[in-house]
């Protein structure tokens, strides 16, 4: 993989100085906790390559992947090697190692853009691509829904291929990506706010994978972000959040009943641009020019949990996530949280920022 340096210097330069600064007694009147930023430009002192437009996450094992909006699928390692705990502590900086990250680069060789990422806890990942294919004939360009397998140990990822590749979904940017509780993918889409949902989403692709039209986010709005709590099936648009409720038991969207339904939330006609969950009765939920917010759903109480954290001066910062895209936000299997922003708002690349909550202080929220 070639980072190019200079490039990301210059540009995390240009972000460092129109960076937001916000006192730490401010601060803490509108967030109940501070995230840590974990990977960006100087951190650690002059490292100078940063994420760009971070778009999700994945921890297997004892190894952290992001999904770049450059840098493909991108593996980190802990800046102190020595570090016996990295996904809880410590600082990340990118793997250069041959097989450990996919695609960006230069050439963006197999995929450059990928939004969220689904995993499903063991060693697959189902990655959303928005690339645009090149129509070169030699290039080897795969937007849409890819299926990687990941060594949780050694830090590996190998590619498996591209699912549904004649179904057409890569013209509309595919974006957000969730794993259901039947064993199939949901499909959301930058351009629209078409749900789709891969039926059998096996490498190589059989004869019984399918895309199949599933439903939509209120209004056609563009998604953002897809998250599964039970058979329920949440959605993060660029004006609201919504829910299908009972999202498996919907059939080729008979009767509408794979439309999401909204859900007033205290920040409508906002992006929003992030979703995850603990899979029980959390969602977090993370929302353009306002920091990331947590939904306990049997009550549908909505609590601040941060709106930004302290930079490698201990200077807090506010999030800065990118409207109009996927922003990672992602809760790991110990209850750490990870987000994703990019300080020139996708205009400039290696100008983003990862962030962790440990699981302790998210546990400290009412």
């Amino acid at each position: 993989m070639n980072f190019n340096r200079t490039t990301a210097l210059a540009a995390a330069t240009i972000a460092c100085v129109s960076l937001p600064f916000v006192s730490l007694a401010d601060a803490q009147v509108t967030t109940r906790v501070q995230a840590t930023q974990v990977a960006g430009f100087g951190l650690p002192p002059g490292q100078t390559f940063a994420p760009s437009t971070p778009g999700g996450a994945v921890v297997a094992g004892s190894q952290f992947w992001s999904g770049d909006g450059t840098e493909g699928f991108l593996h980190w390692l802990p800046a102190d090697p020595n570090n016996p705990d990295p996904i809880d502590t410590g600082i990340l900086v990118p793997d250069q190692t041959v097989n450990k990250s996919i695609g960006g680069g230069t050439e963006c060789f197999i995929f450059c853009h990928v939004g969220q990422i689904a995993y499903d806890g063991n060693q697959t990942a189902y990655i959303a691509v928005y690339d645009h294919a090149t129509g070169q004939p030699f290039s080897i360009r795969s937007p849409g829904i890819n299926r990687i397998t990941l060594d949780g140990v050694n830090g590996f990822a190998t590619f498996d291929g591209q699912l549904v590749p004649n179904a057409g979904l890569a013209g509309n940017l595919t974006t957000a990506v969730a794993l259901g509780p039947d064993g199939n993918l949901y499909v959301g889409f930058l351009k629209n706010g078409n749900i789709v949902r891969i039926v059998n989403p096996s490498i190589p692709p059989g004869p019984t994978q399918i895309a199949q039209s599933f439903g939509g986010a209120p209004n056609g709005r563009p998604i953002r972000s897809l998250a599964f709590v039970g058979n329920d099936l949440w959605v993060a648009s660029s004006d609201g959040l919504s829910v299908a409720r009972n999202a498996p038991a919907c059939t080729g969207n008979r009767g509408g009943c794979g439309n999401a339904v909204a859900v007033a939330d205290g920040f409508p006609g906002l992006d929003h641009v992030g979703l995850t969950t603990d899979g029980i009765d959390k969602l977090y939920v993370s929302v353009s020019g306002r920091g990331v917010f947590r939904r306990t759903i049997s009550t549908g109480v909505m609590a601040t949990v941060a709106t930004g954290g302290l930079d490698p001066t201990r200077t807090f910062q506010t999030f800065a996530f990118v409207g109009g895209h996927t922003n990672l936000l992602m809760l790991d299997r110990l209850g750490n949280l990870w987000i994703g922003d990019d300080t020139s708002d996708g205009i400039f690349n290696f100008t983003g920022r990862i962030w962790r909550i440990s699981s302790g202080a998210l546990s400290s929220i009412p």
